[in-house]
């Protein structure tokens, strides 16, 4: 009797059974999971990694952090706050079954800067090239997002050996991909209103957005330390 041979099926079933025998090749006692903590340009957080084999693992986490500041400027006092929340799930591939990695993911970014400047009696306030009486713009307000929310990952790192359990310390360098920055600047003063003034808004906005064209490719640095199971 003929047989239909579904070779996708095989194919899978293969290559999971091949990953499994090898992660517990040595002497089946290989640490499958690691729970961790870590801290960088992308926030403080927790994160787990997933041993699959000698040469792949895979982690994911989650960065947050609130940052606010208060200074002032040319007699402007400002407010300013950045929200950070970046969870992540990567893939980790080991090519010498050691320390050193290549990672790629994505990061679902939430990040967010506001800045709210308040002015002093007699300030003045350029906004699209024109200069306007602080008094009757009135407090100015940015905020300011990024396109993606979903932000692919690249980068590399250095973690304890895929397997080995106990304690161990990590690095991760690489880049994101935040898409475009998209600021919105808005007033409350008596101009808030004015055709004119909103069309210096804008334009003020898109200077703004192009000064933060460096922040489309985020740096990521982070230090971890681990333990595996």
């Amino acid at each position: 009797m003929s047989q239909n041979i579904n070779f996708g099926k095989a194919l899978v079933i293969v290559l999971s059974s091949s990953l499994a025998s090898s992660a517990f090749a040595d002497d089946g006692s290989r640490a499958i999971v690691a729970l961790a903590a870590e801290g960088g340009t992308t926030g403080i957080g927790p994160a787990i990694w997933i041993t699959a084999s000698p040469a792949l693992s895979l982690s994911a986490g989650y960065g947050a952090l609130d940052i606010d500041e208060t200074y002032s400027t040319d007699g402007v006092d400002y407010d300013g706050s950045a929200e950070l929340s970046n969870p992540y799930a990567l893939l980790r591939w080991h090519p010498f079954k050691g320390n050193f990695n290549i990672a790629a993911g994505a990061v679902f970014t939430d990040n967010q800067v506001a800045v709210v400047g308040r002015p002093g009696a007699g300030s003045t306030f350029e906004i699209g090239g024109v200069e306007f009486d602080a008094d009757q713009v009135g407090s100015l307000q940015g905020d300011v997002e990024w396109s993606n929310s979903t932000a692919p990952y690249l980068g590399i790192g250095w973690a304890k050996k895929p397997g080995e359990n106990g304690w161990g310390a990590y690095l991760d360098i690489g880049v994101m991909d935040s898409g475009s920055a998209q600021a919105m600047l808005t007033a409350d003063g008596p101009l808030a209103a004015d055709p004119t003034f909103q069309a210096r808004l804008r334009q003020e906005e898109q200077e703004v957005n192009d000064e933060l064209d460096e922040f489309d490719l985020y740096p990521v640095i982070k230090l971890g330390l681990m333990y595996r199971f």
